[in-house]
């Protein structure tokens, strides 16, 4: 059984890794009305980021919310009512968080390829962000009936292996607030980019190819934000085997989307520079076998090579 102290800690951190995928979406729908290239949106597009960026200082303010419940209400002491307000919390904000995610994709697929690009990339966005986040609740009724089966599995995880499930989680949830960052700077760019005027200056595919490394960028914080819903709808805070290798394998699925999308936007920039496709694509590629080669390949070598040793 996890701890309430255990327990209110993961809840803050993971409303930490919510807090800081909506940033991103924040400070670029402040920032989008000041750009040159805003008063060239359809006005259509300029009421949306108003209400994308309502969407995102709603869920923003929902989700600094349980710190100042747990020191003002509770003077800094770890209560049932501080974890029980911090799920609850999580549960609301995140449908806010995935409108205006989706509204912000429907504002950069229009200024692309027009209207219906808008409403399929916003409707996608939305879609998948509340299947990933809501959708674990699904299986909460048949979580509950496996219950003992947890247990035994906890207990003989436990006996195998030196770390801790409680460990292993703290670990994990870090591991994913490690990427977060990396995933806003280069959202808080592809969002932006839109509005320049170096932009417009693209070939349409070169736009398009643009959008598609901004889908994969977006879905992978979707995965990335997901163990923090998970915990907190499913789990109900709580540390099982379970929760560990769901949190770990979505974590690691965010990482082929990643690089896909910093291929993606790399390739752009050395096309924007040079004019030659050639080199973009040569540039790209070494960007792609880099990341896939260090964190797939030479990793899964490893792993390999030491369950060989172990075998041996």
């Amino acid at each position: 059984m996890t701890s309430l102290k255990d327990k209110i800690q993961n809840a803050l951190d993971e409303n930490r890794m919510l807090v800081l995928g909506a940033e991103v979406l924040v400070g670029f729908e402040f920032t989008a009305f000041f750009q040159d290239g805003f008063k060239s949106l359809p006005e259509r597009s300029q009421m949306l980021n108003l209400v994308g960026l309502a969407f995102m200082l709603f869920t923003l303010v929902l989700l600094l919310a349980p710190g100042v419940f747990h020191q003002l209400v509770e003077k800094g002491t770890d209560t049932a009512d501080v974890h029980r307000f911090a799920t609850a919390i999580v549960e609301v904000a995140l449908l806010p968080f995935a409108l205006g995610l989706g509204t912000t994709l429907y504002i950069t697929a229009e200024r692309v390829g027009g209207v219906p690009s808008g409403i399929g990339f916003g409707l996608a966005a939305t879609s998948i962000a509340g299947l990933f986040w809501y959708g674990p609740r699904l299986l909460h009724a048949r979580r509950r009936e496996s219950s003992e089966d947890h247990k035994v599995n906890r207990n003989k995880g436990e006996e195998q292996n030196h770390t801790s499930i409680h460990d292993k989680i703290r670990q994990v949830l870090t591991e994913a607030r490690v990427i977060i960052p990396g995933n806003q700077a280069l959202m808080g760019f592809q969002f932006a980019v839109i509005l320049q005027r170096g932009f417009n200056e693209l070939p349409l595919w070169a736009k398009w190819l643009h959008l598609i490394s901004l889908s994969l960028i977006s879905l992978s914080t979707v995965l990335l934000l997901t163990p923090a819903s998970y915990h907190r709808i499913v789990e109900r805070g709580e540390e099982t085997p379970d929760f560990f290798r769901a949190a770990s394998g979505l974590v690691l699925s965010s990482l082929p989307l990643l690089a896909l999308g910093l291929c993606s936007d790399f390739f752009i920039v050395i096309y924007k520079l040079d004019g030659r496709i050639t080199l973009a694509l040569i540039g790209a590629a070494a960007l792609a076998i880099l990341s896939f080669g260090l964190w797939f390949g030479y990793t899964w070598f490893r792993r390999n090579r030491s369950g060989a040793l172990l075998r041996g």
